[in-house]
């Protein structure tokens, strides 16, 4: 039977743990089906999946417990087909443009492959219900959703529902398919399903302590959360409460508030909208039509909008390979055309605008000199001279470059001194104070720690690899959420 401990601990997030786990049922099934294997791992493998996939719209639920009910009525061989269909499904990403793949995981690859050819590809996003709903309320708000949809949507999402604060929140930390987020008013907040085999990637939510805080509160303090740490997510709040009754802070921390509202056409369209308007591209979307526009070119460059290249004899290959649009989208800082880097006023300032958004930060600024430069720039802007920096060993190298430049000194944990383990202490320490326990435990093992306890001491310290990802794996390592 497999260990779901060690399963758990040895997978950096719960993605790689979910499609780690689909591939062992796939093969488990397979075992199973040619008289070699064993039902009961089957069982806890399809047992863990249920936990998992209480957070995923697909496959989801429904799937587990289609193999499930198999399993139990030995139909091996379709289980072995069905739970590959879906690994399949997940591991090429076909559910996301195929309809016929999210109608039905199990439809065989010639319906896919048919549904493909004849239907658009529409983008795939996901939607998070946040509402006490019984079984049967949930089956019918997804149906009612599924009939609102549109031949003409330019996209299509899948909802999940869950009952609990806590079940949303392990939802928007493992789930980056979820673009809208709806919450209903008198949620409970505890959950019973984030145990057992994700318990080791929640123990930032399991630290949350909302004792104070009463149900009629949680859509607003899950708010609070969600701003902070998916700021790209849409967020829409379902209220019996007057708005006029509502705190400024719950205005500011949704999009949109639902007052008693059962419309769930008017719903549909103000979650489309919102994604509609996260897909805009304003630098893209001008360049383009920068592109379309007649001009002579007067400047030093010989491209000439691709002139030169498909009118020479002899390097019109190269014109060939690059398309004419990369030259007809040429544009230069000296001539004008778009916007300015240094001083933008159209619609490179609103792109940068938009990206601040998705980043949830003050301000965006791009940069076209590569991301070498800007991890100088960033390291420069964060640390003084003199400064002891506590880095790993396989960051790249233009992050010692940026140290170098800004006066400051790279060490690796095992490099430290006494008194440069005092000195990161006491500047580490004020900003996260779980870093004292990472720099004692470095004292305790000396300078000739090995690498499984070089790596523990940067998870405590919340600075493991996946930090630098942003919003999942970073949240993961163990920050604490804001709720007050």
């Amino acid at each position: 039977m497999a260990d779901s401990s060690s399963t758990t601990r040895s997978h950096f997030n719960a993605a790689r743990l979910r499609s780690h786990t689909w591939d062992q049922l796939k093969l488990a099934a397979s075992a199973l089906n040619e008289g070699r294997g064993d039902a009961s791992e089957v069982e806890a493998l399809l047992k863990d999946l249920q936990t998992i996939e209480l957070y995923w719209a697909y496959p989801g639920m429904d799937i587990v417990k289609r193999l499930q009910q198999m399993l139990k009525g030995r139909e091996y061989h379709t289980l072995t087909q069905s739970a590959n269909h879906v690994v399949r499904n997940l591991s090429s990403g076909a559910f996301r443009s195929d309809p016929v793949a999210l109608a039905d995981p199990f439809a065989p690859p010639h319906e896919l492959l048919e549904g493909e050819k004849e239907a658009p590809r529409l983008n795939y996003f996901e939607t998070l219900f946040v509402d006490d709903l019984s079984d049967g309320e949930e089956a019918s708000l997804k149906q009612k959703l599924h009939n609102c949809r549109d031949r003409n949507d330019a996209f299509i999402y899948d909802p999940i529902v869950v009952r609990t604060v806590q079940d949303a929140l392990v939802a928007l930390l493992f789930n980056h398919n979820i673009q809208a987020v709806v919450v209903r008013y008198g949620v409970p907040y505890k959950s019973k399903h984030h145990k057992g085999i994700l318990q080791e990637f929640t123990r930032a939510i399991d630290d949350l302590d909302l004792s104070d805080r009463g149900q009629a509160n949680m859509g607003p303090v899950l708010a609070r959360i969600m701003r902070w740490f998916r700021p790209e997510v849409d967020r829409y709040y379902v209220t019996d409460t007057p708005v006029t009754d509502l705190k400024d802070s719950t205005l500011k921390n949704f999009r949109r508030i639902f007052y008693r509202t059962e419309d769930l056409n008017e719903l549909h369209m103000t979650i489309m909208r919102g994604i509609q308007e996260k897909y805009d591209t304003p630098f893209f979307t001008a360049l383009k039509e920068y592109s379309k526009r007649p001009m002579g070119v007067f400047h030093a460059m010989p491209i000439s909008r691709g002139n030169s290249v498909f009118k020479s004899r002899w390097i019109q290959d190269f014109g060939e390979f690059y398309g004419r649009n990369l030259f007809l989208a040429e544009t230069s800082a000296t001539t004008g055309g778009l916007d300015s880097l240094l001083q933008p006023t159209g619609p490179l300032k609103k792109a940068q605008e938009l990206a601040a958004r998705a980043f949830g930060s003050q301000h965006t600024f791009f940069a076209t000199n590569g991301t070498s430069t800007t991890n100088k720039i960033v390291v420069q802007a964060l640390v003084e001279p003199g400064d002891i920096v506590l880095i790993d060993r396989d960051c790249h190298k233009s992050h010692h470059y940026g140290m170098v430049l800004s006066g400051a000194y790279p060490r690796l944990p095992a490099q430290l001194s006494a008194a440069e383990v005092q000195h990161v202490r006491r500047r580490a320490v004020g900003a996260y104070p779980r870093a004292d326990v990472a720099l004692k435990a470095r004292q305790q093992a000396g300078p000739r720690e090995d690498a499984a306890a070089h790596q523990q001491h940067l998870r405590w310290c919340g600075v493991q690899r996946g930090a630098r990802h942003g919003t999942g794996a970073g949240h993961q390592a163990g920050h604490r959420l804001p709720v007050g």
